[in-house]
């Protein structure tokens, strides 16, 4: 066992507990493969804009190279300055438009994308773009005025049918609002916003297998749409399948890299499909954007130590230390997450077939935490799959006489009384 060193909020015993599995050892030279994929730096931006001063599309690709890497003032002088050369093209106020939703100017934005309109009332990308500005009050009040503007100046046009499907929906009446988005789509089959309309109606009816066809075509249309990419991952999420959660919000985060919330959302799907050593990528990055976000303070410990157990049990105590450290740095108060951790691992293994090592990490949990419900519900289940009828309902027993409102517990009594 390794001695710890440094200030640590937790007792002798919570430490011992949670370096058990961790043995000195001398440390294995591993061959690691490193892949170097070729990018385009600022001076290659910069050098291919000064070299193609009229082409507003490489001007574009600058301004969102300096987007992606936060230097918004200087992506602002270039759309303003493509605007200003070239006032009869609604894609040069489109851009504009989009930096300064970005930056939540929306006054700005507005003006901006109307000009867009003014020049051409059916301009694609920024219906599309107001078609999918739904994630905030704001964005949706925007959207909603600049579509206005649109059916004003095109009457007959896609952004008059986007409003009166939103109002459809908002009147509760789905199935009228998905035929009417069939509709659209089949005059504008290449329109994303209908798409994903009718993806948004499907749910509402509860179809969520029509609801990710609609949803997956969108993103084939126009994988630079973030919303169905977001809408994709809520929908996988829900339906607990985790991993394809997490990939989908992964999408989102590339789209907007500065979004903490997305990175929340990946991590999280990482984590509740045990893939450990993504969530802690994951959750690594989230903590330049909030680094004191409690939630992952508290989670993230329980990610690096389950991988810290896993690295013991196959034999890699070395990388298993640097696992805890790394849990250790995120949050040395151990008492805040190492019962999480052993509950999580106690789940983990569960799920493994491991069922002996599964109530290990359970009654650990207890020896931490004696009355935690959570863990005589997590111990019950293991029992049950290892058809151990008696012993489970003792545990959700025990685990109500706890808690009495712990309805997981309740369930699963509930259950067992049936199947009896």
């Amino acid at each position: 066992m390794f001695n710890l060193t440094g200030e640590l909020q937790a007792s002798n015993k919570e430490l011992a507990r949670a370096t058990r599995y961790f043995y000195e050892d001398e440390p294995k030279k591993q061959a690691v493969a490193l892949d170097s994929k070729p990018y385009f730096t600022r001076e290659d931006f910069e050098k291919e804009s000064k070299l193609n001063p009229d082409n507003l599309y490489i001007q574009r690709q600058l301004g969102m190279h300096y987007e992606a890497n936060g230097d918004y003032a200087l992506a602002k002088e270039v759309y303003l300055r493509e605007a200003g050369k070239n006032p009869d093209n609604p894609d040069a106020h489109f851009f504009l438009g989009s930096l300064y939703a970005t930056l939540g100017e929306y006054q700005k934005a507005k003006y901006s994308f109307e000009e867009a309109l003014y020049l051409d009332p059916n301009h694609g990308a920024t219906i599309e773009a107001m078609s999918m500005f739904v994630q905030t009050d704001d964005k949706k009040q925007l959207g909603r005025d600049v579509l206005r503007y649109s059916s004003q100046k095109a009457p007959d046009g896609p952004a008059q049918r986007i409003t009166i499907i939103r109002e459809t929906m908002a009147a509760g009446n789905y199935t009228e609002a998905l035929n009417l988005a069939e509709e659209a789509t089949e005059k504008y089959p290449t329109h994303t916003g209908f798409v994903q309309l009718i993806g948004e109606n499907n749910l509402k009816l509860g179809r969520p297998e029509d609801a990710k066809r609609s949803f997956q075509r969108a993103i084939k249309l126009n994988s630079k749409d973030i919303q169905p990419h977001l809408l994709l991952a809520d929908l996988y999420f829900e339906q607990g399948k985790y991993v394809y959660a997490a990939l989908s919000y992964s999408d989102a985060v590339y789209l907007d890299p500065d979004n903490s919330d997305y990175r929340y959302m990946q991590g999280l799907s990482y984590f509740n499909a045990h893939e450990w050593g993504r969530t802690a990528a994951s959750w690594e990055d989230l903590l330049h954007y909030r680094p004191n976000d409690a939630i992952v303070k508290t989670l993230l410990p329980q990610a690096y130590y389950v991988l810290a157990v896993e690295y013991n049990r196959i034999g890699n105590p070395t990388m298993g230390r640097r696992a805890f450290k790394n849990a250790l740095s995120v949050n040395n108060n151990t008492s805040s997450w190492l019962p999480g951790a052993m509950g999580v691992l106690g789940k983990f293994y569960r799920e493994k077939n491991m069922y002996n090592e599964s109530l290990v990490a359970f009654q650990e949990v207890l020896e931490l935490s004696p009355n935690d419900a959570n863990a005589y519900m997590g111990m019950g289940i293991t029992y049950w799959k290892m058809d151990e009828k008696q012993l489970a309902r003792a545990s959700w027993e025990r685990s109500l006489q706890i808690k009495p409102d712990h309805n997981e517990s309740r369930g699963w009594l509930i259950l067992s009384s049936q199947g009896s």
